[in-house]
């Protein structure tokens, strides 16, 4: 650009990354993650100001530019692998194919009320590519879906954190917003805190990198993946079919809306309320999301689309395939182009080729790639049925102009639904090895009105398999448009995005949410389970160095123990620094087993000789927190799975009067 022109620009871009520096710059308290206040936000906004001079002063003079943001920022390839390492591009991969939505599986429709489903689904639809099923995750996360005490209207979890998003202050500042049109800002609206929480992912691009949005949205440590694992889990879960087709979304949020007036009280927020919770920090990783069966449909739950009845209790499946629609109308024709990019597949099987996998020669041509690997729409046309197709695997069928139909075979994801219109270009699906397959590829055949059908006896009027090379021969688009044009905006942001990187959020302190906090009766022992919880993911040293304050090195199970009443109490409790001084100390306060609580102590090995400590998360599932051995850190795990015997159960007693000191900062009076 012209010198002015782009110096222009650049004082442009500084001011606007001061600007959002300083709005940002603040303590996160909320969304589940403790934060200090680290960063002031006038030297943020300074720093802000100069990596926004720099990066515009590389655009004049041509030296940084779009290779600056580039280096900065996800790639596309980087940006479709999560953190688990599975390929993106299916309900495994927490990045959207843009242009449209993941509608609700029947997963989803079985376990999420159906107002905290259309709040996430609303919310979301605000921000290109943000994905409604992340928010979804988070609130099952945080409050169980609005479950937990802390969510109901005035409902505090001990350290300030509010309402079923668990924001804190000042994240409600920055981020809060007005979902439900009342014209006020209220963390405790399920619909306004949905919007906050799409505000606050899109702030920290959940669009490009989820798992480290979703990290810093948490607080948590970058070993410390447990808040990521069930997010991104209960995210896949919830993903049924993909769908850019307005008219069907806009049909499925008014059958969630429909569903809402039948039944407007459900849930009481701050009330358990019989809601699934089939996702745990023991199964929680995508890559077992398609494992975990789901829950029944309750009288709650959200009927098929279609149906009437918030009250169906018809089984539920893992993925949401509408019906196969009717015959395309007549649709124009266009030119054509393959339905894989050039240099991302090779031909494994022809047309006709006969073998021992094929009942009638091949009936199409097989295009093998990575798993992953993207599918495009090869011209115009009508999604004639998605879903199951048998020994195909997951398979799509397209009707073209001229009564074309294309099949697409084997895919490991499903991107559009039937009924919806597609251009050419648009990403319908990708490779997989679903069905009858001994590797990834697409199976793509063309079928042609007039041709016999050797699947079909008796249907010599087709439409039947033909090569789908011949059909392509002179068809092909000089031009191949690969994506659409706003996943192509999309990408270009993210690629961007080093223009945006003026006033980082906050550094966190090491917090890492691992959802709502067990109830206490004491305020001190609610801290002492939450310094706990910041502990998750800490390395195991034995002999570890003994209360070592807010951010410790490591620990070995007693001094785990000892530095989180030490530290909810702030300093005045101390239980001992091994097992051999705890067990004697808290001997006095042995407790039943049935009347076991949460932040309690359980002891294992011999009375003579106790060996391992753990402090108490939940009684009912003998779910315990501890630095476990060697072989792994700090981590949850279960009383009843120790190779030791155990010893007992003992409570850490609590002076009247001793004030509770949370690991934000945050103090109260135990009673």
């Amino acid at each position: 650009m012209p010198a002015p022109i782009a110096a222009l620009a650049a004082r442009k871009l500084a001011a606007a990354a001061a600007r959002r520096a300083a709005a940002r710059a603040v303590s996160r308290q909320g969304g589940g993650g403790h934060w200090k206040k680290i960063l002031l936000a006038g030297i943020a906004a300074l720093c802000a100001v100069a990596v926004a001079f720099i990066t515009a002063y590389g655009a004049i003079v041509g030296i940084l530019g779009s290779k600056s943001a580039e280096a900065a920022c996800l790639d596309d390839a980087s940006a479709q692998q999560d953190a688990t390492g599975v390929p993106g591009g299916g309900a495994y991969s927490p990045i959207m194919p843009g242009e449209g939505i993941y509608l609700p599986s029947d997963t989803a429709r079985a376990e999420i009320p159906p107002r905290m489903l259309l709040a996430a689904i609303r919310a979301a639809a605000r921000y290109p590519a943000l994905d409604w099923t992340l928010i979804a995750g988070q609130m099952y996360q945080e409050t169980r879906y609005g479950q937990h005490p802390s969510a109901a209207p005035g409902g505090d979890n001990g350290f300030g954190y509010k309402g079923i998003l668990q924001f804190g202050d000042p994240a409600w500042r920055s981020y809060g917003d007005d979902g439900n049109g009342d014209k006020k800002k209220d963390r405790y609206s399920v619909e306004d805190a949905a919007f906050a929480a799409a505000n606050y992912l899109h702030a920290l691009k959940a669009e490009s990198d989820p798992w480290n949005a979703l990290r810093r949205y948490s607080g948590s440590t970058v070993s410390n993946t447990t808040y990521m694992r069930v997010v991104t889990t209960q995210s896949a879960r919830y993903r049924g079919v993909f769908s850019s087709d307005n008219t069907m979304i806009k049909s499925w949020q008014q059958h969630l809306a429909d569903t809402i007036k039948k039944n407007p009280s459900f849930p009481v927020l701050g009330k358990a309320a019989g809601i699934p919770e089939p996702v745990n920090d023991f199964n929680a990783k995508v890559t077992n999301a398609a494992q975990i069966k789901s829950a029944a449909a309750k009288p709650w739950s959200t009927p098929p689309h279609g149906q009437g009845s918030a009250g169906s209790n018809a089984p539920v499946t893992q993925t949401s395939n509408p019906p196969p629609a009717d015959a395309a109308p007549n649709l124009t024709a266009a030119d054509w182009q393959w339905p894989m990019k050039k240099g991302t597949y090779t031909f494994t099987a022809h047309f006709g080729q006969s073998g021992g996998r094929w009942s009638a020669g091949h009936t199409g041509i097989d295009l093998a790639g990575p798993t992953g690997t993207r599918i495009y729409a090869p011209a115009a046309g009508k999604v004639i049925s998605a879903g199951n197709g048998g020994a195909y695997g997951n398979l799509t069928k397209i009707q073209h102009a001229g009564g074309i139909v294309t099949f697409y075979a084997h895919q490991s994801s499903i991107n559009v639904t039937a009924g919806q219109q597609v251009k050419r270009g648009t990403h319908i699906g990708n490779v997989g090895a679903t069905g009858n397959v001994t590797g990834p590829h697409l199976h793509w055949e063309v079928r042609k009105p007039g041709v016999r059908d050797p699947h079909r006896p008796g249907q010599n009027n087709g439409p039947g398999p033909i090569d789908p090379r011949d059909w392509m021969s002179g068809k092909t688009s000089a031009d191949p448009t690969y994506g659409n044009e706003q996943y192509a905006q999309a990408q270009q942001q993210a690629q961007a995005c080093a223009t945006d990187t003026g006033g980082a959020i906050v550094i966190p302190d090491g917090a890492g949410a691992t959802g709502p906090l067990p109830a206490a009766d004491s305020e001190v022992v609610r801290a002492a389970l939450a310094w706990a919880q910041t502990g998750l993911g800490k390395p195991y040293l034995y002999g570890a160095r003994r209360l070592q304050g807010d951010h410790p090195a490591d620990f070995d199970c007693s001094s785990f123990t000892q530095w989180a009443y030490y530290q909810a109490s702030g300093g005045k409790l101390n239980i001992g620094g091994d097992t051999t001084a705890q067990l004697p100390k808290l001997s006095k306060h042995k407790v039943p087993a049935d009347q076991v609580k949460a932040g309690d102590l359980v002891f294992f090995g011999s009375k003579s000789n106790p060996v391992h400590v753990a402090m108490v998360w939940d009684p009912s599932t003998k779910k315990v927190i501890h630095a476990a051995n060697s072989k792994s850190p700090v981590k949850f795990g279960s009383w009843s799975g120790q190779k030791d015997p155990l010893i007992g159960f003992y409570r850490v007693e609590v002076p009247s009067a001793t004030t509770a000191v949370g690991p934000n900062g945050g103090t109260s009076e135990a009673h």
